[in-house]
């Protein structure tokens, strides 16, 4: 879990570069392989 937060945090540097969050959820849920509830709740 502790490799995935780190993995987390490199791809949200990247995509919040883009300013393009549907694509950016996406792409989160493709590398976590978790729900899109699970995904909201990291960002908050």
């Amino acid at each position: 879990m502790t490799l995935l937060r780190c993995s987390n945090i490199q791809v949200d540097r990247a995509y919040s570069r883009a300013l393009n969050v549907p694509a950016f959820l996406k792409k989160l849920m493709n590398i976590t392989r978790m729900s899109e509830q699970w995904v909201a709740a990291q960002i908050k």
